[in-house]
């Protein structure tokens, strides 16, 4: 009697690799159609038109796990956290600022066109979730290692850039959310029409600017006021 165990042949890890992938873009669909209160073990496998029980063999028992990973794969910040390696290199030029220009502008971008992450968000904000809450923290690890590169310079001159760039990325957040959801103005900007969204991309510039600008004068104070005390 042969106990061998029997291999595992490429075709079926392609047929496996289909298969998960027909399941995680089932979930995109039925978020950016439905919402995901419609989420559900038989309904994501109809819309992938697999069997559900290839759900809980793929995904470790657990159709959270399956959300998980589409949630993760589609992820602004996440997907930042894998070129961590060109982020460190921008940041060491001009102490990050043209870095976080391009992460803030890159954010509205991304996020008024990602109808299911807009989904994500409202669904984040609107019920305790432990799976959306682990999505959560991971986007707060990314943040640390930015704020690990450009902290050190802010904490020196007494610049609240966390809380600063909390607002940032939230007004990103609310704006893109309420012109998709009502199609109003807010504050008499139309994110909706080419001209509103460019005047919000180069306000969110002019922000970091001036941040930058206000940390650089504190430093320049705490300097001046050092060599004051130093001739007396």
């Amino acid at each position: 009697m042969n106990t061998k165990p029997r291999k595992i042949v490429s075709g079926e890890i392609r047929d496996k690799e289909k298969t998960m992938l027909k399941l995680i873009n089932a979930v995109g669909e039925i978020i950016k159609t439905e919402g995901y209160t419609a989420l559900g073990v038989n309904k994501i496998a109809k819309k992938a038109e697999v069997n559900k029980k290839l759900i809980y063999r793929y995904f470790d028992n657990n159709v959270n796990n399956l959300i998980e990973t589409y949630v993760k794969a589609k992820d602004y910040w996440i997907g930042l956290s894998e070129n961590m390696e060109d982020i460190l290199m921008q940041a060491d030029v001009d102490h990050g600022k043209e870095l976080l220009k391009s992460i803030l502008n890159r954010q509205l971008t991304f996020f008024y066109t990602a109808e299911e992450m807009q989904k994500i968000i409202i669904w984040e904000i609107s019920e305790k979730n432990k799976m959306i809450k682990d999505v959560s923290f991971k986007r707060e690890e990314f943040g640390e290692e930015i704020f690990k590169l450009i902290g050190p310079y802010f904490e020196n001159a007494d610049t609240d850039i966390r809380s600063l760039l909390a607002l940032q990325v939230a007004g990103v957040y609310y704006m893109v959310l309420q012109a998709k959801a009502n199609g109003n103005t807010f504050c008499g900007v139309d994110i909706n029409e080419p001209n509103g969204m460019e005047r919000v991309l180069k306000a969110l510039d002019k922000i970091t600017d001036l941040v930058y600008k206000d940390a650089e004068d504190n430093l320049k104070n705490k300097a001046n006021a050092a060599l004051d005390k130093a001739a007396y």
